[in-house]
């Protein structure tokens, strides 16, 4: 069985990669010429260079191809252009649908956001939710989804979607931000920091990816994955700071003061063309609540988070603090 993995080089791909490579996988990964191909070149995959966004350069990529992990995307941070969104996450998306389609890939496997469904409005959220992105990550995302699911439909291609939660572990600097703030004393609790987050091991997405490979009943399927059990931000800062041996967060804000203060912050921030360490984007997602059910995945694809959420974090900080992050 011969796989494509787009995305390789980011913190999930390259976990994903990795583990393939593991089992014993023929492994051929897309990568950009500016891309970071060191743990590749490492680990012997074979790599193939090219864009999802230039559709030629998908040819080789494709070519012998049996299963596609389609995993490149771009993170949802302060000052990346809402083009740059559509053009990975909805043209690049197509692109690789179309080709996969030319070259009957047996299996086309998506890596979307369990946020495509916006703020749930019950926990633990399910995949019945409808579509109600609420931020341009989301949106796009949600698109991109869209389109693999009408390939199934509309043109028989074997998909599966895979909707991850909040996923940490080694290797990710997305999170890193709140790690050192913690570490520091300077994390901020808005709202007392009641609402709810679902923590999700970089291991276990991992293992849900490989559950997918050879799973027919996944066919044209949407899955959410997540950890072992939501909680809330204030708890989940309090195991932070307990691993990294400091005292837990204790300032408190209100919201209505968080927004004014990211609004300020973000004005700055554009005017004086810097990264604010608050905008009103950041506050909202701080505050909103998020659990998802997992019971779909146990059911069809036997998913089980094996990794406990303190040895996570604790395997998390540790790597932090092995690469200077700390």
């Amino acid at each position: 069985m011969k796989i494509l993995v787009t995305g390789a080089t980011g913190f999930i791909g390259s976990h994903l990669t990795t583990a393939l490579v593991d089992k014993g996988y023929d492994v051929r990964c897309l990568v950009r010429k500016t891309s970071n191909i060191e743990l590749l070149k490492k680990i012997g995959v074979e790599l193939v260079y090219g864009d999802i966004n230039e559709p030629k350069s998908l040819e080789q990529a494709l070519d012998g191809i049996d299963v596609v992990y389609h995993l490149a995307g771009v993170l949802g941070k302060w000052g990346v252009p809402e083009k740059l969104y559509w053009d990975v996450h909805v043209h690049g998306t197509k692109n690789m649908l179309e080709a996969s389609q030319k070259h009957n890939v047996k299996k086309f496997i998506y890596c979307s956001t369990a946020g495509v469904t916006g703020p749930a409005p019950y926990l633990p959220q399910d995949e019945s939710l409808p579509y109600n992105p609420s931020n341009i990550y989301e949106t796009t995302k949600a698109e991109g989804e869209k389109l693999v699911l009408q390939y199934h439909r509309e043109n028989g291609l074997k998909v599966v979607v895979v909707r991850p939660e909040f996923v940490y572990g080694p290797g990710d600097t997305h999170t890193l931000g709140l790690f050192r703030t913690i570490r520091k004393r300077m994390f901020i609790l808005i709202d007392g920091g009641k609402a709810f987050l679902h923590p999700t091991y970089i291991d276990d997405l991992t293992l849900s990816f490989l559950l997918c490979l050879d799973n027919r009943q996944a066919n044209g399927e949407v899955y959410l994955i997540a950890g072992e059990r939501y909680i809330t931000l204030k708890e989940f800062a309090t195991i932070i700071a307990k691993t990294l041996d400091v005292h837990s967060p204790t300032i408190y804000i209100p919201k209505r003061l968080a927004f004014t203060l990211g609004a300020v912050t973000q004005f700055a921030g554009t005017v004086f063309k810097f990264s604010p360490p608050l905008t009103i984007p950041r506050v909202k997602t701080l505050c909103r609540s998020a659990g998802c059910s997992t019971l779909k995945a146990k059911e069809q694809l036997g998913y089980c988070p094996v990794v406990r959420l303190e040895e996570g974090v604790r395997q998390t900080a540790n790597w932090y603090k092995e690469n200077g992050y700390l």
